[in-house]
C-alpha cells in the first residue's frame, strides 16, 4: 500500500510527540489493534494532506479547532470530539487555531471493520483529559522504566488503548454483529460466484483477518470450517446443474471452480456418495434429488 503524506509549512514551535512503543509495555496497544499513539499541541500553519494509507487515523481534539476535507467533505473539528479518516482514503485536516489534539493510528482488523468507508466525526462520550493525563504518565514511566520489569507504563497502556477504543463505538456485541454482517456478505459473494478463487486466503483477505483469524471466526458464528462450507456450495451448485442443464462435466466443473474434471468428479462422489454422470441420469429419468443422493 502505497502512503503519501506531506506536512505543509509545519510550525517551527510546537509539540508533537509519540508514545514509545517498546514491546516489553506496549503490548495492550496491539492486543486492541493500535500501532501508534501521540500528544500534539500546535498551531497554524500546520496541515497534513494524506493520499493513502493501510491504517484508520483517529483524532481526538482536547481544546482549539481544526478544519479537515475528506470525501468531498468539509468540516470543523472542535474540543470535546473525535474524527477518524478511514484507511485507504485520502484527507487533509489544518489547524485553524492553536490545536491540542491526541492521535492514533488503527491496524486493519474485523473490530475496525465499520470504521471502513466514510469517515466518523462525533462528540466524544467522556472527557478527554483524563485520557491526556494518562498520556502525560505514560510519556513519563515509559521514559524513566529500564529492564523488563515494568509495570507502571503497561497499566496505563491498557487504560489508554481502551479510552481511544470507548470512542470508536467499538463494544464486544457491536463488533459480533458487525463481524456477522461482513462473514454473510463474503459467503454471498461466494455463493453467487462458486467459480472464482476462492482459496483461504483470500477469504480471510476479504474480512480484513488472518488465515487463522477467519477461521476461528467460521468455527464461532457457523461451526464449520471454511474449506467445508466452500465445499458444500460448490456442491450444491453441480447438484443443481446436473440436474437442470446439459452442460458437460467439463463445463460444470470450471463453473464451480475446478480446473480438472476428475478432481471435480471425485469430490462430487465422495460428497453425494454417488457420482455425477449417475446422478444426472437418475434427475433425467424422473427421480428427484431426494430419491438420489
Amino acid at each position: 500500500m502505497a502512503i503519501s503524506k506531506e506536512y505543509f509549512c509545519f510550525p517551527d514551535e510546537g509539540r508533537d510527540q509519540h508514545l514509545a512503543m517498546a514491546p516489553r509495555y506496549a503490548s495492550p496497544f496491539r492486543e486492541k489493534g493500535i500501532r501508534g499513539v501521540g500528544l500534539h499541541d500546535l498551531g497554524p500553519p500546520y496541515e497534513i494532506c494524506r493520499v493513502s494509507a493501510p491504517w484508520h487515523l483517529v483524532l481526538i481534539t482536547v481544546s482549539g479547532s481544526a478544519e479537515f476535507e475528506c470525501q468531498g467533505k468539509k468540516g470543523v473539528m472542535e474540543a470535546g470530539q473525535v474524527w477518524v479518516g478511514p484507511l485507504e482514503t485520502a484527507y487533509r485536516y489544518a489547524a485553524l487555531e492553536r490545536w491540542e489534539f491526541i492521535s492514533a493510528a488503527l491496524f486493519q482488523t474485523h473490530d475496525f471493520i465499520h470504521l471502513e468507508g466514510d469517515y466518523l466525526h462525533r462528540s466524544l462520550s467522556h472527557s478527554a483529559l483524563p485520557l491526556v493525563q494518562a498520556i502525560e504518565a505514560y510519556l513519563q514511566e515509559s521514559a524513566a522504566t529500564k529492564g523488563p520489569g515494568a509495570v507502571a507504563p503497561v497499566g496505563l497502556a491498557n487504560y489508554i488503548s481502551e479510552a481511544i477504543i470507548r470512542e470508536l463505538g467499538c463494544e464486544e456485541a457491536a463488533g459480533g454483529s458487525r463481524q456477522r454482517l461482513r462473514l454473510t456478505q463474503v459467503w454471498e459473494e461466494v455463493n453467487a460466484n462458486p467459480g472464482e478463487d476462492w482459496r483461504l486466503p483470500v477469504l480471510a483477505k476479504r474480512m480484513h483477518v488472518s488465515v487463522r483469524q477467519f477461521q476461528r471466526i467460521m468455527k464461532e458464528n457457523y461451526d464449520l470450517t471454511a474449506e467445508g462450507l466452500l465445499m458444500r456450495i460448490r456442491m450444491e451448485h453441480a447438484r443443481e446443474l446436473l440436474g437442470s442443464t446439459d452442460l458437460t462435466m467439463m463445463m460444470i466443473a470450471d463453473r464451480i471452480g475446478y480446473r480438472c474434471v476428475f478432481a471435480f468428479s471425485k469430490s462430487f462422489k465422495r460428497y453425494f456418495s454417488v457420482p455425477p454422470g449417475t446422478y444426472r441420469r437418475a434427475i433425467k429419468s424422473g427421480l428427484t434429488p431426494e430419491d438420489v443422493v
